[in-house]
């Protein structure tokens, strides 16, 4: 189920970057859609997302697409600063929108401001960069690619950024390297350069 496995794995990735910069997702909800109808799984935390990837996309399998999947709701809280900031962030896959919410301290509340923004600004930005690859592997799901369990890279639409994909989101380590902007990811096959004949 190679497209549900990334797009699951994708999420797990944005869980865990949150995670490593101290905001804290809790009860996410997962959409699996199939083209025709959407099916919600309610996950508590990211260890909870971590065990569900380890049972079962673990290895992935290549013949079939699965799901498309992708987190549509959560909770999160923050600790980052002296103080605790909370999230709720409703409708992600459509009109996205993103509450937070912080203690209150009326002596405080000025300085704490700049901090706050400064995280909701990278909130909004990791889930942009999570949309992102969101939306292309549900483009390829959507569109289909040929035969994913059979077609060599480059043969027939999508195969070749499909693998390219994999390589960004899995490796040995199984480690999170989103948002994956250290690792090359190639829409296109490299051209070859054929001698030209007179």
């Amino acid at each position: 189920m190679i497209i549900e496995a990334l797009t699951f794995k994708l999420a797990l990735d944005f869980t865990d970057y949150l995670r490593k910069h101290r905001i804290y997702l809790t009860e996410v909800k997962i959409d699996f859609f199939d083209r025709t109808k959407h099916e919600f799984v309610d996950f508590a935390d990211y260890s909870a997302m971590q065990i569900n990837y380890d049972e079962n996309y673990v290895p992935i399998d290549n013949c079939n697409l699965g799901d498309v999947c992708g987190i549509q709701f959560f909770r999160a809280t923050s600790d980052i600063y002296d103080f605790t900031t909370t999230y709720k962030v409703t409708d992600v896959l459509g009109n996205l929108n993103v509450d937070q919410g912080v203690s209150f301290d009326i002596q405080r509340n000025a300085q704490r401001e700049v901090l706050s923004e400064r995280q909701i600004t990278f909130l909004n930005k990791t889930l942009a960069e999570y949309l992102k690859f969101y939306s292309e592997l549900k483009a390829i799901y959507i569109t289909g690619i040929y035969s994913p369990c059979y077609a060599e890279p480059g043969w027939s639409e999508n195969t070749w950024y499909l693998k390219s994909l994999r390589e960004a989101f899995t490796d040995s380590t199984n480690q999170s390297r989103f948002p994956y902007t250290q690792i090359p990811i190639q829409k296109k096959p490299p051209t070859i350069n054929t001698p030209s004949t007179l």
